[in-house]
């Protein structure tokens, strides 16, 4: 009598409902990783190389003869080839022009206000549009690093072009002041830097304002980040350090100012800069006060505190 067969029961399969939902959790996370490290830093890397003037300020219309200066339209051309708009205004008795120098996002009317403040003590100002923004040419933007020749371009004008017999200082706010350090650094003719809430790094700025507005980890989406924004706007990101150009201005002066609440360029940054200058011309101001809500606001909470010191280290830095 043959023995039985021995049936091996099959493997129930699985349930058609979990390999579904196996297939979408894989493909939810494929998804994530592409967004988080593609697509997400890819769309903030454009917003920041492709900046320009916010529609608030575009709506703006004072110019210098709105606080009875005459004023001259003017155009120069940077070394690369942008062309950059901007306000020539003669000064006083101090023979000394100022170059400012807007921060992202901002135009020259930025600095407009103080800009007069300081043209009715006797100095001269050069206002302009850094490039891709208000009605400058177009480029792409680089956080400081080539708008440095937008700075450039502006002292260049006033030595070949106008033919100024002035000391020229170079005065910015954000991102401008990070382009003013710099192009003083190459520009032995930039007699006196005013750096406003400057940046310290490329590296640092990012990593930052990651931390900060996003509350993700510096890495590795600052590192994502960085690498898209060099990538788009073809420089290296660095030699976007304001520390080295601080080193490299030397014995002039620079004068260094931060506001006490300022959340994205905390005073910390100011005093790190003055500590690095080897200038025995140098100052610090760090201006408290309301308006803990605005970035650079040492001008906002005490003008004339803002403008008299300006003016006192210019005066002794200059004459």
């Amino acid at each position: 009598m043959s023995e039985p067969v021995k049936v091996e029961a099959s493997k129930p399969k699985p349930k058609r409902w979990r390999r579904i939902l196996k297939r979408v959790v894989i493909s939810l996370i494929i998804v994530a990783i592409v967004l988080v490290f593609g697509v997400f830093p890819w769309g903030l890397a454009a917003l920041v190389t492709g900046a320009g003037t916010r529609p608030m300020d575009r709506n703006l219309t004072e110019t210098p003869a709105d606080f009875g200066a005459q004023f001259k339209d003017i155009e120069f051309q940077t070394s690369d080839g942008v062309k950059i708009s901007g306000w020539l205004v003669p000064g006083g008795d101090k023979h000394v022009t100022i170059i400012y120098s807007h921060g992202l996002f901002r135009s020259r009317r930025e600095l407009l206000e103080r800009a007069m403040d300081l043209w009715k003590l006797g100095y001269g100002a050069l206002l302009y549009d850094q490039r891709n923004h208000g009605t400058s040419g177009p480029a792409r933007v680089t956080l400081g690093y080539n708008e440095r020749l937008d700075v450039e371009g502006a002292a260049r004008y006033l030595l070949n072009d106008v033919r100024t017999t002035d000391k020229i200082v170079s005065l910015g706010i954000s991102m401008g002041a990070s382009a003013a350090l710099l192009a003083a650094a190459e520009t032995p003719e930039i007699a006196a830097v005013v750096s406003d809430s400057s940046f310290l790094s490329f590296k640092d700025t990012v990593d930052h304002h990651v931390n900060m507005f996003l509350r993700l980890p510096r890495f590795p989406f600052s590192n994502e980040l960085r690498f898209y924004i060099q990538n788009r706007a073809g420089f290296d990101g660095s030699d976007l350090n304001a520390l080295e150009a601080v080193k490299r201005i030397g014995d002039r002066p620079v004068m260094f100012i931060a506001a006490a609440h300022d959340r994205r360029m905390p005073p910390a940054i100011a005093e790190q800069l003055y500590q690095t200058c080897s200038s025995p011309k140098r100052d610090l101001l760090i201006v408290d006060g309301p308006g803990d809500n605005i970035h650079a606001h040492a001008y906002q909470a005490n003008p004339k505190l803002y403008i008299e010191r300006v003016d006192a280290f210019l005066r002794s830095a200059l004459h």
